[in-house]
């Protein structure tokens, strides 16, 4: 059964004894200061013993110290867990900072005192890190790492320790409640987070890092379908005859509509070199998923390359400019270009509707770019499988997300197929018997 105890540190110059506690359990422990110093007469049988009252204030300090380690060890017995030590420490450190005597800031002597040590689980999660570098993209990598950092600043803010044992039904609500009510985030975000924790904890139970065994059932992940803009055939080209830009808005113009003419992400445009272009095809392995597309080059994506030809070294287009660079030139193209219809976003954080109105040119980006080449090419007629080869798009409902923005395209089916002369009254029939008329 774990212990603890209060015990004097070396005395200072001003022979002062620093009170330290130690909290132990099968020879693992940690130790912290209480911010209590006291000379001998106070230290009586192992305890302190006030005399004044300045001494009760400092014994307030212990006792304080004592109520949060007994709120933990009771946590562990309502919830039927076993809390190691470094749980224990983790969950004390969380919420010491969180008590009158202790608030501003908890200092520890320098002398014969551990270092904080890192809960298990980061210590496990940092591990999965390192080993997902091998195989995984740095966007993936970086995901990870955004969900670690949310993971902390939940800790802090709720109190709520995050440790194998502790992910339940309860982590859950609580995680969730935090994401939408303090991180603000949106839906589709917050299931993002919740799939970065199941992947973690796959793989924990694969190698052995943890006896627990979750049922994921508990852990619903929310994915909602988003409003994707893409842009109408007529301001595609609106934006590609402008003329009006700046050098570098030219650039960026012309790696956008690259984007809308061939389906590439960005990402994959920005790593074009020479040897990627074969005659009538652009062959390249793509960052993200690293297949490799072979992409026919129409007639505009032809007058791009060639606009560039043979003037930078071993690339066919000019040097790329950061992502979030590039978007900003893009807008302002688009801007000019005049693409400015009122255009409504939603989104959602738990039930919440966000509602965003703005411009149009205003939500253009690198990823405009790859839905408009979907939107319109399946406007155009193209088959949905030549779609899906061509843009690398392996599933169903990942290209269906694209399909549904194509209100030009159900429009012309429904004048195709709702027209008079696809109903031709029949003469046959006497139109005025009953009031009725018959259509073939």
């Amino acid at each position: 059964m774990a212990t603890l105890k209060f015990y004097l540190q070396r005395a200072s110059k001003k022979n002062l004894f620093p009170i330290m506690m130690c909290y132990q359990d099968k020879g693992k422990k940690f130790r912290f200061f209480t911010k209590v110093t006291t000379s001998n007469p106070n230290w009586q049988k192992n305890k302190f013993k006030p005399i004044s009252l300045s001494d009760f204030e400092e014994k307030y300090k212990m006792d304080t110290c004592e109520n949060v380690i007994r709120e933990i060890e009771k946590e562990g017995i309502l919830k039927c867990l076993k809390f190691s030590i470094p749980e224990v420490e983790n969950l004390f450190r969380l919420r010491i900072k969180e008590t009158d005597p202790f608030r501003e800031n908890v200092e520890e002597v320098n002398v014969n005192i551990e270092k904080p040590l890192q809960s298990p689980f980061y210590n496990f999660f940092d591990q999965f890190v390192e080993q997902s570098k091998a195989t995984k993209t740095v966007g993936t990598i970086k995901h990870y790492k955004t969900f670690k950092g949310t993971l902390l600043k939940y800790e802090k803010k709720t109190g709520y320790a995050v440790f194998f044992e502790s992910i339940n039904s309860s982590f859950y609500v609580s995680f969730h409640n935090y994401m939408i009510n303090d991180a603000k985030f949106l839906n589709n975000t917050i299931g993002g987070q919740f799939k970065e924790l199941k992947v973690f904890l796959n793989y924990a139970m694969r190698n052995g890092m943890t006896d627990v065994k979750y049922n994921f059932k508990d852990f619903r992940i929310i994915k909602e379908d988003i409003d994707i803009i893409a842009l109408t055939w007529e301001e595609l080209f609106k934006l590609y005859d402008c003329k009006s830009l700046s050098p570098a808005q030219e650039i960026a113009k012309d790696y956008f509509c690259l984007e809308c003419f061939t389906g590439l992400r960005f990402s994959d445009i920005a790593r074009l070199k020479t040897e990627n272009i074969k005659e009538n095809l652009i062959e390249i392995r793509t960052k993200k998923t690293k297949d490799i597309l072979f992409v026919p080059i129409n007639v505009f994506a032809r007058e791009i390359l060639d606009k560039y030809r043979n003037k930078y070294p071993d690339s066919p287009l000019p040097p790329p400019f950061a992502n979030h660079t590039i978007n900003e030139y893009i807008k302002e193209a688009a801007k000019i270009a005049g693409i400015t219809d009122l255009t409504m976003v939603e989104k959602f954080s738990g039930s919440k509707s966000i509602v965003t109105t703005k411009p149009k040119y205003a939500f253009v980006s690198t990823h405009t770019g790859r839905r408009t080449f979907i939107t319109l090419s399946h406007e155009k007629g193209m088959h949905i499988e030549m779609i899906m080869k061509i843009t690398g798009i392996r599933k169903w409902d990942t290209l269906k997300k694209y399909l549904k923005v194509s209100e030009k395209a159900k429009l012309m089916k429904m004048n195709e197929f709702w027209n008079r002369s696809s109903f031709k009254i029949d003469s046959s029939v006497n139109q005025k018997t009953e009031g009725y008329v018959s259509y073939r």
